[in-house]
Order: structure tokens, then sequence, then C-alpha cells
């Protein structure tokens, strides 16, 4: 299935929340900074710009001048009240408290539901100025209320008192806090988006539905053991697990070269340290093991990785690179890695160079490859990324057979199409492609678990 047909089948098909976990995970601590930083500044911010105020309040009541009855029905006294209450929040009123009292504020005034009562609060920056204004507004009201009210007086019921003010309650941290709490959801969001819309290969049923190549199967993510250099099925301190996904993934592989007569086989990625160097010396030591006669060419001479995972660094008169200057025949720079009771044939290159790919573009590259077509089984070849240099491109035009490695989260499934779409133009056959270091992947049958046990106490017997 083409990436196109399968963005148009939906994205929730698509979607595993592993992949979301593993993202949430990886970015957690970038996200736990920001929401962090943020909430101090906000706090900062908050702090020197956030003034509290202080409000301090008095109960005052509407009675009539004298008791005559009507004035003391319900439709009357509310009247009354109203009158009261708009001249109490009238700007007239703080033009007069001005004149008289240097302090600055809100005055405000609310009838109680149900009663004659009005309460009239005073609001400032400190308590001293919200006790000055409110006094203010309580001796000015006389002067204003003859205009219009006569048949009413409004009375205070409380003293002003330092149990009446209303200190407020410091909001800076809480405030900080919401604005921490927004910029971690926010950003939370925004990886649960970009996972929802994202084409990184995240399984081996993912890599299926949307890029044009098989996929052979996964390895698991594992790490390494101390002093261990590579993870290496040949090494008893490797996961069995590991060695089983080896197992069924060269069996995969090996039958689709057998059916279709290839004999080399390039191995390569997209990006850099995506472990293509390590697969490509086990798929060589899993064919040894079965009887195969096989041998691994290191063709990476910019990044050379394969002669330090055998510690095979220190002799440099037998490279890669010194068989294409013609310096050496390659009876002279091939080497035996004994594996065990095996030996696993090797062509290695020890030390950096510039240019290689002029050295790989040349007739001794294609004279060295068909020479091994004749001696070996199978021909691995270990290359460095496709689309960064052009090595792999020219490796790539002269070998029977290219698998790709895909990372798991870091390769784009769009980019991939792109790489194989080019590989294909040039007369090359991609065979399939591998998922590494994969998390959340299980083996079909589950085999080695099943058998862990019996694996176990044989160790011990």
């Amino acid at each position: 299935m083409s990436y196109k047909n399968a963005r148009k089948q939906g994205t929730d098909a698509l979607l595993d929340f592993r992949f979301l976990y593993r993202r949430i995970v990886k970015n957690a601590l970038l996200i736990l900074m920001c929401a962090c930083l943020a909430g101090v500044g906000a706090y900062i911010v908050l702090d020197c710009f956030m003034k509290d105020t202080y409000t301090v309040s008095a109960n005052l009541y509407v009675i009539p001048r004298d008791n005559v009855a009507g004035k003391m029905n319900a439709y009357n006294m509310k009247a009354a009240m109203q009158r009261n209450a708009n001249v109490l929040n009238s700007d007239t009123l703080l033009d007069q408290i001005s004149k008289a009292e240097k302090v600055s504020g809100e005055l405000s005034a609310e009838i109680v539901p149900n009663s004659n009562i009005i309460t009239m609060q005073a609001s400032a920056s400190t308590a001293e100025n919200a006790c000055r204004l409110l006094k203010a507004g309580l001796e000015s009201y006389p002067t204003l209320s003859g205009y219009s009210e006569s048949g009413y007086l409004l009375k205070n019921l409380s003293n002003i008192s330092e149990e009446s003010i209303i200190v407020p309650k410091d909001q800076t941290l809480l405030y900080a806090l919401v604005v921490a709490l927004l910029v971690l959801a926010a950003g939370f969001g925004l990886i649960g988006c970009m996972c929802v819309f994202s084409d990184r290969i995240y399984s081996t049923e993912q890599a299926e539905a949307l890029l044009d190549m098989d996929t052979m199967g996964f390895l698991p993510y594992i790490r390494k053991k101390k002093d261990q250099k590579a993870i290496l099925i040949s090494d008893e301190r490797t996961d069995g697990n590991y060695n089983e996904s080896v197992d069924q993934v060269v069996t995969e592989l090996y039958r689709k070269m057998q059916e279709k007569q290839r004999k080399v086989l390039m191995v390569t990625g997209m990006k850099e340290n995506d472990g293509k160097s390590t697969i490509a010396v086990n798929i060589a030591l899993n064919l040894m093991q079965r009887g195969k006669k096989v041998v691994l060419v290191d063709c990476d001479m910019r990044r050379p990785a394969a002669a330090k995972i055998f510690d095979r660094t220190g002799e440099r008169k037998k490279q890669l690179s010194l068989y294409l200057k013609g310096k050496r025949t390659i009876e002279e720079v091939m080497e035996k890695e004994k594996v065990n009771s095996e030996e696993l044939s090797c062509v290695f290159q020890k030390k950096a160079i510039a240019n290689p790919d002029r050295l790989l573009a040349g007739e001794t590259f294609q004279e060295m490859l068909n020479y091994l077509r004749e001696k070996f089984d199978c021909v691995i070849l270990d290359t460095p990324p496709l689309g960064i240099v052009r090595d792999a491109e020219v490796v790539a035009e002269r070998a029977d057979a290219v698998l790709m490695v895909m990372r798991q989260d870091e390769d784009h499934a769009a980019a991939l199409n792109d790489m194989i779409d080019m590989l294909e133009d040039m007369g090359t056959e991609v065979i399939g492609g591998i998922l590494n270091m994969a998390k959340g992947e299980s083996l079909s049958g589950n085999g080695y678990y099943g058998y862990k046990k019996y694996y176990s106490s044989s160790k011990r017997t």
C-alpha cells in the first residue's frame, strides 16, 4: 500500500498510544522546564505590577424622616433606597470627595435584598486610604442627598474599624501556578497533535501501511552491558530476545534473496546512529551460523564502524581503501574474524578518508564485487546513510538489493518513500526494511519467553 493511500484511510487507524507515550516521555523534561520558566516569569511580572487592594465597608440603613405610614410601604421604601444608592454610586459624590480628601480609590454601594440596608464599600491600595475614602464618602453624602432625597434619612449602622478592613490574599503564587499548568497542558497537547499528524515510523504495522516496501521485522531496543562495545548475537551477554529477533529477520531476508537470486546486499539507513552497522554485522554473523559463506565489507569510509565493533582498528595495512587505490590485492586486505569455532570473512576500513565516493565509483570496486559474488554465498555491504553523502548511492547502483534500517520514532515515511523511489529509479531493488531499536513490539509466537525458563535452568545445571 502506498503512503498516500494509507493516509487516506484515516489517522486514527495509524495512531499508537505507545508512540504518543514515548514522545511525551522524550519531551517531558523540556516541557517541564518551559512550564517552570513560564511560572517563574509570571510570578515576577505579577509581583511587580499586581498591586494589593484593601477593602473597608459600612452598613447604612434608610428610614423615613417622620412616621408617615405611606412612606413605610414597600414600594416607597424601595424607591427611596434606590435613590440613595444612586447618589452613593454617582461620580458627583467622588468629585465632592476629591475636593475634601486627596485620596484615590473606588467607592461603591449595594442594596441588601429584602431589607432597608445599603452596604457601602471603599477600595484602595492601602488600608489607610480605604478608610479615609469611606469616611469622606459618608461625610460628603449629606451635602448631596438634600437635592434628591428629602423624606428619608441614611444612617450608619457600623463604625469604621480595623475589624471591618478586608485584607487581600496574595494571589500571585496561585496565578503563577495557573500559568505554569497552562503551559504544561499546552506542551503536552502540542506533542499529542504532532503525534496525530506525524508520519514517523513507530511500529511494524504502521511501516507496512505507509511504506512502499516490505517490512522484514524489528529488532528490540536493549541496553549495552558494561564494557560491551556492540550488541552482537555472538556475545553471550546479549539478550536472547534480541537474538531471536535477528534470527527471524534474517530468515525472511535470506528467503527473499534466494527467491530473487540476490547475493550482494547493501545495508543502509536514512540517518546517522540508526544502528545499521551493528545490524549488518549481526546479519553476517547469523548467516555464518547457518553455514553460509559470508563476507562483510565496510563501505563507510568516512565513519567506519565494523573494525571498531570487532576491535580491529590497530592494523592499518589491511583496509578497503588500499585495495581500491591499487596498493593491495583483495586477499591481502581480507581478514578472518574468528567467532566461536567459525570464521567470518571481513574487509574493514580502519581510517576515515576524504572523497571515498570516487574510489567506490571506480572499476576496481565493481571488480571486487564480481569476485566476491563468485567466492561467497552472501556479500554484506555496510554503507553510510542515504541522502547525506553520495557514497551510498554509488554503492546502491552496484548492489543486488538494499535493506533499509529504520530507527523507531525517528524516520519519516514520506522521506523513506522518496528514497525508495530514487533507488528504484536507479534500477536497485529495495528488498525490505527493518525497524530498529523498537519498543513495544513483540515477537510472533513469543517463542523466547516460552522457553526462557529452560534456557535458564540449563545454564544453572
